[in-house]
């Protein structure tokens, strides 16, 4: 009888150690969360040092941080980063939080403040992810 159980407890812990080591490859994957400007908020800045000090890679957060009311957070195309003109539908999904959060994709990322002249004076963002 006590043969018969050997190869259970042996399945047993063999399934236990490759769950055990499973779940330490999804924590070594977990997303990063990145608050825009160290400890600055969102505001007239030049984020570029920022960007190069740091890694990013798709599925990592990004936070904006501001007091509610003074900006706003867009994601928008690389036309609208260069130009400061979000479209509609870019506009639409502006977020007014103070603790906007947007998931990073693969490639470029552009983001801007949409309130009228904040992009031009430097509200503006490109965070490139791998």
């Amino acid at each position: 009888m006590g043969a018969l159980r050997t190869p259970l407890v042996c399945k047993f812990l063999l399934i236990s150690l490759i769950l055990v080591g499973l779940s330490s490859i999804s924590i070594a994957n977990a997303s990063k969360v990145h608050v825009v400007g160290f400890t600055k908020q969102w505001g007239f800045s030049s984020y570029s040092k920022w960007c190069t000090s740091r890694k990013f890679s798709a599925g990592d957060v990004l936070v904006f941080k501001y007091p509610v009311g003074t900006h706003n957070t867009l994601r928008v195309s690389k036309f609208g980063y260069r130009s400061c003109k979000a479209t509609k539908r870019e506009s639409a999904k502006a977020l007014w939080t103070g603790n906007d959060k947007f998931k990073l994709t693969k490639g470029n990322n552009y983001f801007i403040c949409g309130i009228t002249g904040h992009c031009s004076a430097g509200m503006k963002i490109n965070v490139v992810a791998k």
